[in-house]
């Protein structure tokens, strides 16, 4: 009989994925960042999960819009921190308006929305909406979200403090600084929210406004 040489091999054991974070706050941060002297800047190309909207904006409107976007952003944060080992922030919700639409009471169409990093797929998107919805089927609007384009391009940019209903002076100064640099009103309005109406006073409000703009 010939004996036979059993090895025992043990393996090692498998590595964990490195986390990998974006840091979006910081390499976006001219984004959602202005001061209440307005400036020019370049915005990269981007996607976003948004919703759009034909009627006014407002708080009927606004209100159901990221009250089904939030939950949407949190469950593809997370799925792709635990899929693709990679974290990111929720960045703050942003509206995409058409600027004409400012100048006629009917018409309206415009986006509000929370931007993504490149990695989110129409595919990620799909999963993450029937995600909230089996766990919170009251969620409205879930039919509507949809992977969207930003603009991007040459922007002016300003803060505006205080309520939305009161932006108009600060939407003014803007515009008198495009002029005066030599430019002219683009086709894009873009408000980002920096503060939750909910816990901040009205006084207290921050909206950083972004508008496309062209060379005369």
């Amino acid at each position: 009989m010939v004996a036979r040489l059993r090895l025992e091999v043990t393996l090692p054991e498998p590595r964990s994925r490195t986390m990998e974070r974006m840091d979006l706050r910081k390499d976006w941060a001219p984004l959602f960042t202005a001061r209440k002297k307005p400036d020019l800047i370049e915005v990269p190309a981007r996607h976003a999960i948004g919703i759009v909207e034909t009627r006014p904006p407002g708080a009927e409107t606004m209100g159901p819009i990221f009250a089904t976007l939030y939950p949407v952003a949190y469950t593809l944060k997370f799925a792709t921190k635990a899929e693709q080992a990679v974290d990111y922030p929720v960045l703050p919700p942003e509206a995409v308006f058409r600027i004409a639409d400012f100048k006629k009471p009917e018409g309206w169409r415009w986006m509000a929305c929370i931007a993504v990093p490149d990695i989110i797929d129409a595919a990620a998107l799909r999963r993450a909406v029937k995600a909230v919805r089996a766990k919170h089927p009251e969620t409205p609007l879930l039919d509507r979200v949809k992977l969207v384009s930003l603009p991007a391009g040459t922007q002016a940019r300003i803060l505006h403090v205080g309520a939305y209903d009161a932006e108009q002076p600060t939407i003014d100064r803007l515009m008198a600084f495009v002029r005066e640099a030599g430019y002219r009103a683009g086709r894009h309005h873009i408000e980002v929210y920096l503060s939750d109406p909910a816990r901040v006073p009205v006084e207290r409000m921050r909206t950083v406004i972004r508008m496309s703009v062209t060379e005369r």
